[in-house]
C-alpha cells in the first residue's frame, strides 16, 4: 500500500538535494525501493548462500577460526597472586602510543582492559592527532587480533622456529662480509623510524655495497622533488591550515588521503566555526578530477581532469601577476592553453582572493601530481608570502625516492641477476608494485628472498623465507611524524604470535641480536644524552617526546629550472586514468579488515568492492551505464570492473582504486574487488592514458548504500551561505515549518542528568571515523556484501552522503551523521508489544535485549531509520582471539534482537561511579564523552547533559543555527543539528 503524502516539513530552501542518480531522475526502480523496508527477496537467503559460507565470510572480525597457538590458558585460570600495579578489574587503562601511517605519526592513546587493547582513541597532546582519530586508525586495532595473522616463521611453506630463522638471519648477514654487502638488498616501506634508520645505517657499514630501497605505491617523491626543483634540494612541505584564510587544493585529498590528514582536517575546521554574526571563516577551493572528502568540504569546486591541474596552475599564476604579485619572469614565460568558460572566472576569481589576502593562503597540491606542478605551487605560495605563516619547509627524514620507479629500478637490478639476497622489511610488493616493475618474475631470479610480514600474503608466498611480523600495538618502535616530532611506539600487550620488528630483523642480519626495546631506548639515549631517563618517561607518559621538531628550513627560489620541468608537461590526450587510494583497502593493507570492508566509502557509498567511477556524459559516450562490466586498457594490459555514474568526475576521465583485488589475504579480503595494480605504473604514477574503454558485460551487483534508510523527500540536511547567516542567523529554523503540536503523552520531568548531543555540519566531513569508532566500542558485527545488499548493514551511526544541485554534472555535496536521537516522545517506545525500549530517567531511549523477541514495530516506526535488526547469530562460535577484542563494558548481543546508538551508556555508567567514588554530586561536564565524539577529527560532535545551562552540549544547543530534524513530527529528539553555512566568493555566485 502507498504511504499517504507527507505533508509537514515543507522545505523551504529551494534546494534539490538528492543521494542517487536513481533518486535525482525519480527512476522507477528508486520510487519501488522508495515503498519497500527492504529489496525484494530480502527475507530469504539465496538458494547458493550458505550458513558456512556467511560465517567464514566474518574471519578478522568475529575469527571464527581462531589458532590455538595464541589461546590464553584453558587450564590455569587463577587469580593474579600480586595484581600488577593501578590494575582494577573492569577499570581500564590508557596507554600512549603511535601509529606509523601516510608518511607521518598518528598519536593514540589506547584503552586496555586487564592487558589486552580494545579501542583506540586519538592523543589530545599529539599535534598529528589533536585527540583525533580515522577509520583506518580506528580498525587497525581488528587487525591486532586476526585470527588470519601469521603465526609463524615459514621457509619455502614448511614452518619454522624464530630460533631457526634467526640462526638463518645471522648466517645469510655473515656470507656477505667478504663480499662487503654487494648482491644484497634490503627493501622496506617508506618507514620513519630512527631506530630502524640506525640499523640499516649500521649495516650498511658493515656491508658498505649492500643497498637500501624503500617503497610505498602513494608516497610524497613528487613534492620533494618539486621542492628540488623551486629550491636546490629536496625538502617536505608542511601546512598550518588554521592560519590561512584562503586554502587551495589542487588534485588533493587533504582531509583524508594525503599528508597529515587528522591535522589538516582538525585545523581546516577550526576555522569554520560560525557561532554568531560576526564571525569569519576560510574559504576552500578545489580543483579536482574526482569527487573526494576535500572536494565535498569545499566552498568552490572545479571539475578538471588530472593532467589539466598543471594548466590551472600556471593561469592562476599569471592572474596572480596581473593582481600585482610579485612571480619570477621565467615562471609567467611558461604558458599553458588558455581556460575557458567556468574555469576562467573561477580562476580569476581565486586569484583576486589569494592576492588580497597575502601570507593568509596555503596552495596544497596533491601527491599524484608530477614535481613540476609542486615546485610551481611553491613559487606561488612564496611570491604570496605563504612561506613561513601557513606553509612551512623541514629536511625529509630520508630524501631517498620511496615511489614506484626506485622499485622499477630495484626490479630491473633483479632481472640482470645483481641481486643474490633481497629481505623485504613489511610490505606487499609482489601484489603493490608498479606493472613495469614486473616484479613477481623479478623476484623468481633472486637466489635467497625474505620477507617479513604480519600475513603470509602474495610477497610470502613467494618468497623463500616468509617472518611473521608484530603488530604496532604488540611491539617497541619509533616514528618521525612529518614535522620530524618523534614518538615512541609503545606495546600494549604480549605479541600474541612472537612476531619481530623490522629492527630486530636487521640486528640478527647484523649477528648482534637484541630486542627492540632495547634498541629504541638506545636511540633516544644518544639523541638525549644525559637527559635521556627523563625524556624517556615523560615520552611514554605523554606520547612524544618534546623539542624534537625539525627546524624550519630557509629556501630560494630557482624560477629557471621550474621554468624547464614546467614546459614539458603536458595533458593526457584521450580518456585519461587516474589512481587513487582505495577507501576500504588504502593500497592493500587493510584488505582482510572487516570493518573498513563494510564501511562505505565516503563519495560513492560502495561497500565490499572497487569500481570505475565515469562521467555521466563520458559513459553515455562510451555507451556505459551502471553496473555494466567495463574493460580498461592501457600498454597491452586490461582489467575489467564494474561501473560507477560518480557524479562530480571530470569529463574524460576515469578513476580507479588500488588496494582490492587481493589474491592472499585472508577469509574477508581474498577475492575482494578488482586489481588495479596491472594497469599502475611507475613513470607517471597518478594519471596515466590514454585508456581505452569497452563494455564487457552487464548485471554486476554492486553493495552500495547510498539510497538505504531513504527518508521519503524530507528536508533532512540544512545549509546557507555566510551572508545568509548574517542576514538571518536562525535561517536554518526558517526552512522547514513546524507547527506547535501537542502530545497525548505527559512530558518526562529529568531531575538529575538529560544527556543529549548536537552535531555541527560545518565539521563533518564524512570520513567515516565515527561510524568504525562506534563498531569497535559497542561490538557491532558485520553482515558481508549480501548483508549489505539486503539493507541489513548494523552500523549504530550512518553518514549519509547528499548532493545538492539540477544535475550530475556539477553538484555540491554535504555529509549528515544520522544516528538514534533519544527522542523524547520516542515513537519506537509506544509500540512495542513487550516492553523491550523504555525510557530512563536521564532521557536515553533504553533497550532491554532479553526482552525483545523482534517485531520490528520499532524499526517501522522510527523515522530516522536508524535501529538495526540482528537477523544471524553474527557472534556465534567467536574463538579467543576474537574474544580479545571485545569491549566488556559492552553487551554481545544474540540473534533475533533489536540494536542501536546508546549513547555510549557505558561511559555514562563510568562516569557515574567516578563521580559517586568521588564523593560527587553530579558527573561534571566533560567527564562523559562518546565514542564517536572522542573520534572525530574536527571535534564535529558535541555531547553532555542538556539540564547543565553551561555545558558544551547546552552552549551549542542554544545557538542559532541549531536545529532538530523532523521537529514537526512532535517526537522531540534529543540530538539535534548545527546547520552547515558555506562561505563563497562573491565574485562566483552563479557561476
Amino acid at each position: 500500500m502507498k504511504r499517504a503524502h507527507y505533508q509537514y516539513g515543507i522545505d523551504r530552501s529551494g534546494k534539490n538535494y538528492w543521494r542517487s542518480l536513481g533518486e535525482l531522475s525519480k527512476s522507477p526502480e528508486f520510487q519501488e525501493a522508495l515503498e519497500r523496508e527492504f529489496p525484494e527477496g530480502a527475507a530469504e537467503l539465496s538458494d547458493g548462500f550458505s550458513r558456512r559460507g556467511f560465517l567464514s565470510l566474518m574471519g578478522a572480525s568475529l575469527g571464527l577460526a581462531g589458532l590455538s597457538a595464541c589461546r590464553r590458558p584453558e587450564e590455569k585460570i587463577l587469580p593474579y597472586a600480586k595484581a600488577p600495579e593501578h590494575l582494577i578489574p573492569g577499570k581500564p587503562l590508557y596507554y600512549a602510543t603511535a601509529m606509523p601511517f601516510m608518511g607521518t605519526a598518528i598519536g593514540l592513546l589506547v584503552e586496555s582492559h586487564e592487558g589486552r587493547p580494545t579501542k583506540i582513541e586519538g592523543n589530545p597532546r599529539h599535534p598529528e592527532s589533536l585527540g583525533g582519530a580515522s577509520a583506518w586508525v580506528q580498525a587497525s586495532i581488528l587487525d591486532l587480533y586476526d585470527p588470519d595473522r601469521s603465526a609463524a616463521p615459514s621457509e619455502k611453506g614448511t614452518a619454522r622456529t624464530w630460533e631457526e630463522a634467526s640462526a638463518f638471519l645471522t648466517k645469510l648477514g655473515a656470507s656477505f662480509v667478504e663480499k662487503k654487502g654487494k648482491g644484497l638488498v634490503i627493501l622496506t616501506e617508506a618507514h620513519r623510524s630512527p631506530t630502524l634508520a640506525a640499523g640499516l645505517a649500521a649495516l650498511l657499514q658493515k656491508l658498505p655495497e649492500a643497498k637500501v630501497v624503500r617503497y610505498e605505491p602513494f608516497t610524497r617523491d613528487a613534492a620533494r622533488q618539486g621542492a628540488a626543483l623551486a629550491f636546490g634540494r629536496p625538502l617536505d612541505v608542511t601546512y598550518a591550515l588554521d592560519k590561512a584564510d584562503v586554502i587551495v587544493a589542487l588534485d588533493s585529498d587533504l582531509l583524508q588521503t594525503e599528508g597529515s590528514p587528522l591535522k589538516s582536517a582538525r585545523q581546516f575546521a577550526s576555522r569554520r566555526i560560525v557561532h554568531e554574526p560576526g564571525d569569519k571563516m576560510n574559504r576552500l577551493y578545489a580543483v579536482e578530477s574526482t569527487f573526494t572528502v576535500t572536494g565535498a568540504s569545499a566552498d568552490h569546486r572545479l571539475r578538471a581532469r588530472r593532467s589539466e591541474i598543471a594548466g590551472v596552475l600556471s593561469a592562476l599564476a599569471q592572474k596572480l601577476a596581473q593582481k600585482g604579485v610579485a612571480l619570477p619572469a621565467e615562471v609567467l614565460a611558461s604558458k599553458s592553453a588558455p581556460l575557458a568558460g567556468k574555469a576562467e572566472k573561477f580562476v580569476a576569481a581565486l586569484a583576486s582572493d589569494l592576492a588580497s589576502k597575502p601570507g593568509r593562503g596555503a596552495i596544497v597540491v596533491g601527491h599524484s601530481q608530477p614535481a613540476a606542478v609542486h615546485a610551481l605551487a611553491a613559487i606561488v605560495n612564496q611570491a604570496l608570502g605563504n612561506v613561513g605563516q601557513t606553509v612551512r619547509y623541514v629536511k625529509p627524514f630520508d630524501a631517498a625516492p620511496e615511489g614506484p620507479a626506485a622499485l622499477r629500478e630495484l626490479a630491473a637490478s633483479m632481472q640482470k641477476g645483481e641481486v643474490e639476497a633481497l629481505v623485504m622489511l613489511g610490505g606487499n610488493p609482489v601484489f603493490a608494485a608498479p606493472a613495469d616493475a614486473q616484479f613477481a618474475q623479478a623476484l623468481a631470479r633472486v637466489g635467497t628472498t625474505v620477507h617479513l610480514s604480519s600475513y603470509l600474503d602474495e610477497t610470502g608466498a613467494a618468497s623463500t623465507w616468509h617472518l611473521n611480523q608484530a603488530h604496532y600495538l604488540e611491539s617497541w618502535s619509533d616514528v618521525r611524524s612529518e614535522t620530524g616530532l618523534l614518538s615512541i611506539v609503545q606495546p600494549l600487550i604480549a605479541p600474541l604470535f612472537d612476531g619481530r620488528t623490522e629492527a630486530e630483523v636487521v640486528e640478527l642480519l647484523l649477528g648482534t641480536p637484541r630486542k627492540a626495546y632495547e634498541l629504541v631506548r638506545q636511540t633516544l639515549q644518544a639523541e638525549r644524552g644525559a637527559a635521556f631517563e627523563t625524556a624517556w618517561k615523560h615520552a611514554l607518559v605523554d606520547g612524544l617526546v618534546a623539542d624534537s621538531e625539525y627546524a624550519e628550513e630557509k629556501v630560494e627560489p630557482n624560477a629557471q629550472a621550474v621554468a624547464q620541468a614546467l614546459s614539458a608537461l603536458k595533458p593526457v590526450s584521450g580518456l585519461e586514468l587516474t589512481f587513487h587510494a582505495d577507501a576500504h583497502a588504502f593500497d592493500g593493507r587493510f584488505a582482510n579488515n572487516g570493518w573498513m570492508q563494510e564501511a562505505p566509502d565516503p563519495m560513492s557509498k560502495l561497500t565490499w568492492d572497487n569500481a570505475a567511477g565515469f562521467a555521466e556524459a563520458t559513459a553515455q559516450k562510451l555507451g556505459l551505464a551502471e553496473g555494466d562490466l567495463v574493460e580498461l586498457t592501457l600498454d597491452g594490459k586490461t582489467v575489467a570492473l564494474p561501473v560507477v555514474i560518480a557524479p562530480g568526475q571530470a569529463d574524460e576521465s576515469v578513476s580507479v582504486t588500488l588496494g582490492q583485488g587481493r589474491r592472499q589475504a585472508g577469509k574477508v579480503g581474498t577475492g575482494v574487488g578488482h586489481d588495479v595494480y596491472p594497469l599502475f605504473g611507475s613513470q607517471t604514477p597518478g594519471v596515466a592514458g590514454p585508456v581505452t574503454a569497452k563494455k564487457s558485460g552487464s548485471g554486476y551487483v554492486l553493495a552500495r548504500t547510498q539510497e538505504h534508510s531513504a527518508m521519503e523527500g524530507r528536508p533532512l540536511v540544512r545549509e546557507g551561505t555566510l551572508a545568509e547567516f548574517e542576514k538571518k542567523p536562525e535561517f536554518a529554523k526558517e526552512m522547514v515549518e513546524s507547527p506547535k503540536l501537542a502530545s497525548i503523552f505527559a512530558d518526562h520531568e529529568y531531575q538529575g542528568h538529560r544527556w543529549g548531543m548536537v552535531i555541527d555540519l560545518n565539521g563533518c566531513i564524512g570520513c567515516n571515523a565515527c561510524m568504525v569508532a562506534c563498531q569497535s566500542e559497542n561490538n557491532i558485527p558485520l553482515v558481508g556484501k549480501s548483508g549489505v545488499i539486503r539493507n541489513r548493514e548494523m552500523h549504530w551511526i550512518r553518514v549519509d552522503r547528499y548532493f545538492e544541485g539540477a544535475g550530475a554534472e556539477d553538484p555540491q555535496a554535504v555529509f549528515q551523521p544520522i544516528s538514534c536521537h533519544q527522542c523524547e516522545n520516542a515513537p519506537c517506545e509506544q509500540v512495542c508489544p513487550v516492553g523491550a525500549t523504555t525510557h530512563s530517567q536521564e532521557g536515553l531511549n533504553d533497550m532491554a535485549y532479553n526482552r525483545c523477541v523482534g517485531t520490528r514495530y520499532c524499526a517501522n516506526n522510527c523515522p530516522y531509520k536508524v535501529r538495526r535488526f540482528n537477523f544471524f547469530n553474527y557472534n556465534k562460535e567467536v574463538a579467543e582471539i576474537s574474544k580479545m577484542r571485545m569491549n566488556p563494558d559492552v553487551t554481545v548481543r544474540a540473534r533475533g534482537i533489536m540494536e542501536k546508538c546508546t549513547y555510549c551508556v557505558q561511559r555514562i555508567m563510568h562516569a557515574r561511579i567516578n563521580t559517586h567514588t568521588q564523593g560527587k554530586d553530579r558527573v561534571a561536564d566533560g567527564e562523559v564523552v562518546s565514542a564517536c565524539q572522542q573520534t572525530c577529527p574536527t571535534k564535529a560532535i558535541h555531547f553532555g547533559d542538556l539540564n547543565d545551562p553551561n555545558s558544551d552540549v547546552s552552549r551549542h544547543a542554544k545557538l542559532p543555527r541549531d536545529y532538530q530534524l523532523l521537529e514537526e513530527l512532535n517526537i522531540r529528539p534529543r540530538t539535534s543539528f548545527l546547520a552547515r553555512v558555506r562561505n563563497p566568493n562573491p565574485e562566483l555566485e552563479g557561476a
